[in-house]
């Protein structure tokens, strides 16, 4: 899934709700993210608040917009495909 798809799919959603991704049916906060190369977004999971999407939207704000997301892992960045919403979240996949 690339930033801008993200941005524009989610664009009338509520501001407040908080992002997760979902790994073997247990969700982990996304609490950061970090450029990286070869037009990639590489989100951060771990422990701690989750961001929610206005956070989101502010810290990849001067991101390429055709970068794809990517969740960070130890052997190589997982590609991320999609999300789905649940009530105040959104769990990204």
């Amino acid at each position: 899934m690339r930033l801008i798809d993200f941005n524009r799919s989610t664009l009338d959603l509520h501001p407040a709700l908080k992002l997760y991704w979902e790994v073997d049916h247990h969700l982990q906060a996304i609490v950061d993210l970090q450029p990286a190369k070869h037009q990639q977004l590489v989100l951060v999971s771990g422990p701690g608040q989750p961001l929610t999407l206005d956070q989101f939207r502010a810290r990849s704000q001067q991101s390429d917009p055709h970068a794809s997301l990517f969740m960070a892992n130890e052997n190589a960045p997982i590609r991320l495909y999609g999300y789905r919403l649940v009530p105040h979240q959104i769990l990204l996949g």
